[in-house]
């Protein structure tokens, strides 16, 4: 005679739990908030960008003066050995500061476009089930961290993200899922590094 034993009780049942909209109207506020900081801080380190050029341009003009008051000695007397290698130094120096604020304002264009660009390459792959809400971008890595209520999305999202420029030849090697407590939303965090 056989046994029936019935292990689908309706207490081991899991329990549907959905996130009520005010969970879902606090999660949208730290993600406008979280993107206003990023917002935020951009321009701030915009601004530090500007007035140190602004600095280096002041210490250029000033240099390039005493420069020109130098020369102007050397061409009215005979120079001496201690001028000419005072104006040498200047020189150099001079040279080495046009070369920096070369450099530092080629940065500020570099760093300006690829923000801008990135941003507007997220922007682009935007789906409605995956909300961004961190990321840092480093020459050849990036980490991305954010929300999704529908985690089997995270996958073809990343493959949207590899179609564009800053994204190509990144691998994306470690991807976390972790289940919110007591919410429907699953956060993911994604680290992608340079491929070879």
């Amino acid at each position: 005679m056989k046994q029936r034993i019935n292990l689908y009780q309706a207490g081991l049942k899991p329990q549907q739990e959905t996130m009520t909209l005010s969970s879902l109207f606090g999660l949208l506020v730290l993600v406008l908030t979280i993107s206003l900081l990023v917002w935020g801080g951009l321009k701030w380190q915009q601004s530090q960008q500007i007035q140190r050029n602004k600095q280096v341009e002041q210490q250029l003009k000033r240099q390039q003066e005493q420069l020109g008051l130098l020369q102007q000695a050397l061409l009215q007397r005979q120079p001496s050995q201690v001028l000419v290698f005072e104006r040498d130094q200047l020189k150099r120096r001079v040279e080495q500061q046009i070369a920096l604020q070369q450099y530092l304002a080629a940065q500020q264009v570099q760093a300006d476009y690829a923000y801008s660009e990135v941003l507007q390459q997220l922007v682009d792959a935007d789906i409605n089930s995956v909300w961004l809400t961190h990321f840092k971008l480093r020459p050849g890595s990036s980490e991305l961290q954010g929300l999704t209520l529908a985690p089997a999305a995270v996958p073809g999202w990343l493959e949207s993200l590899r179609h564009f420029d800053y994204f190509k030849g990144q691998r994306f090697n470690e991807l976390r899922l972790t289940q919110l407590p007591e919410q429907q939303a699953v956060m993911f965090h994604l680290i992608a590094e340079q491929g070879d």
